[in-house]
C-alpha cells in the first residue's frame, strides 16, 4: 500500500502476514484450516495513530511508561479475532484495524511463529 490512511487516537494498521501456502514438501496446504489459522496472529504495522501506546488502558496501566513500543515496520503478534477487516479499493489483500491493545508482541521473523486452537 503506498499511502496507508492517517490513523487516530489508539487505532492500529495491520497487514497480516499471508501464511505458507505449501509444505516443504510441496503439499498445497492454502485452501485448509492450518493455513487460515496462522493468518490471524502475525503481522506488520503499517500505521499508528497518534495516541498508540501513550494512554492508560481501561485496567489503569499507564503504556507509556514501557520501555518497548511497538513502531511502524514491526512484526507483530495479536489477539485472535482482533480488529476489523477493510480491503482498499483496487487491493486484492485484506488490512486488520485494531486498537494497540490488541498486539501482544514484537518479533522478528513471521515465519517462526504459528498459532492454533485445541478443542
Amino acid at each position: 500500500m503506498d499511502n496507508p490512511p492517517v490513523m487516530v487516537g489508539w487505532k492500529v494498521l495491520i497487514k497480516p502476514k499471508m501464511g505458507k501456502t505449501e509444505t516443504e514438501s510441496g503439499i498445497d496446504i492454502s485452501v485448509t484450516a492450518e493455513a487460515e489459522e496462522h493468518l490471524g496472529y502475525v503481522g506488520e504495522i503499517v500505521a499508528m495513530g497518534e495516541s498508540c501506546f501513550t494512554a492508560k488502558t481501561q485496567g489503569n496501566i499507564d503504556m507509556s511508561q514501557w520501555k518497548v513500543r511497538p513502531q511502524v515496520g514491526d512484526q507483530v503478534l495479536f489477539k485472535t479475532y482482533a480488529g476489523m477487516r477493510i480491503r482498499p479499493k483496487g487491493e486484492k489483500k485484506f488490512l486488520l484495524l485494531m486498537n494497540d491493545t490488541d498486539i501482544m508482541a514484537i518479533i522478528d521473523d513471521p515465519d517462526d511463529y504459528f498459532a492454533w486452537v485445541d478443542v
